[in-house]
């Protein structure tokens, strides 16, 4: 029997602004996270994976952004109807999220040990030398070179990568069932980027706990989660497994990001290519396929459907693109 899935998102929309002025940035996304897997969400900027990702934990602007559609259920409770008190329980502690500036997540006035004590007094109420050994714990899973020191500098004390691995520290605090990682190594150099993402499998790992990987780095993603779901526009186009990626990637968007990667040994006019046309304006959103106006595949059908998200293969290879699901071999 396959176990229930940790977080599963139904048909979720997510909308920002009023009648005639309302903009849709994320439209009917449905996908699944099981217990201790890393699942990657992947897109250019405005696809609207991070607004997916933070409506897990209902941190987007209410009651400017509204949900039209869909249900958010973690270990089985609907996360959208609960109130701010409730989802302050669940913060922090059931589900945690890393942000990709730490500098603007760490606050610049209280030391490290102030900051990850805080999240141990709320959820588990550690204080005193429970707490300093729980913070010297977690320092020193993610690597922070002599901890007992750094508990008591400042956030502008320490480069970017230690600052980046105590804002992991504090996710894995109270040991969570689930991570969101949004962009988590965006503001780092590649060798960085690579020992950050080490840290955070290694810590889902010993805990057992998911990951939600939210980047539009697709290179990365292949080397560090199990799952990836390719997003665009709003809109959900594929869904394959890591391992998969590379050799049977279908939908053209999807394509087009992998042809982007860079690579050693190309001809030096085909070094960086890239996705042709512009990424979708969420308040102008063409009709059918949203990305029909870039696709080069593109026909008739796709300027007027929508395509349906359909299963092309066993697993959990989904795509939605007409001409894919239309191939003989679909």
């Amino acid at each position: 029997m396959t176990a229930a899935p940790l977080l599963s998102v139904r048909d979720l929309s997510v909308a920002f602004g009023t009648g005639s002025r309302q903009t849709l940035a994320v439209d009917r996304v449905s996908f699944d996270i099981a217990p201790g897997e890393t699942v990657a969400l992947v897109g250019e900027s405005g696809s609207g994976k991070s607004v997916t990702a933070l409506s897990v934990l209902k941190l987007l602007p209410y009651p400017s952004a509204h949900h039209p559609s869909g249900s958010i259920s973690f270990k089985g409770r609907d996360l959208l109807p609960l109130s701010e008190r409730e989802m302050r329980r669940v913060r922090g502690d059931d589900i945690t999220i890393v942000f990709q500036e730490p500098m603007t997540s760490l606050n610049p006035l209280h030391t490290i040990e102030t900051q990850i004590g805080e999240i141990l007094l709320l959820h588990r109420g550690l204080t005193g030398a429970a707490a300093r050994r729980r913070t010297l714990e977690v320092l020193t899973q993610v690597g922070i070179p002599d901890p007992e020191t750094r508990l008591g500098s400042y956030p502008h004390q320490l480069s970017g990568g230690q600052r980046q691995r105590v804002m992991i520290a504090m996710a894995l605090a109270c040991e969570p069932d689930l991570i969101i990682a949004d962009e988590p190594t965006t503001a780092l150099d590649v060798s960085i980027q690579a020992q950050i993402m080490r840290v955070i499998r290694r810590a889902s790992e010993a805990h057992d706990a998911a990951v939600l990987l939210i980047s539009h780095n697709i290179g990365l993603v292949s080397q560090s989660c199990d799952r990836v779901i390719i997003m665009y526009a709003g809109t959900l186009v594929e869904e394959l497994a890591v391992a998969d990626l590379m050799s049977a990637a279908s939908h053209p968007y999807t394509k087009a990001l992998i042809s982007a990667i860079p690579a050693i040994g190309r001809p030096r006019e085909l070094a960086l290519e890239q996705v042709p046309g512009e990424p979708a304006d969420a308040s102008a959103a063409p009709s059918g396929c949203p990305y029909h106006p870039r696709c080069p595949l593109a026909v008739a059908r796709c300027s007027s459907e929508v395509p349906e998200l359909l299963r092309i293969a066993s697993g959990a290879h989904r795509v939605a693109c007409h001409v894919v699901n239309e191939a003989p071999d679909a």
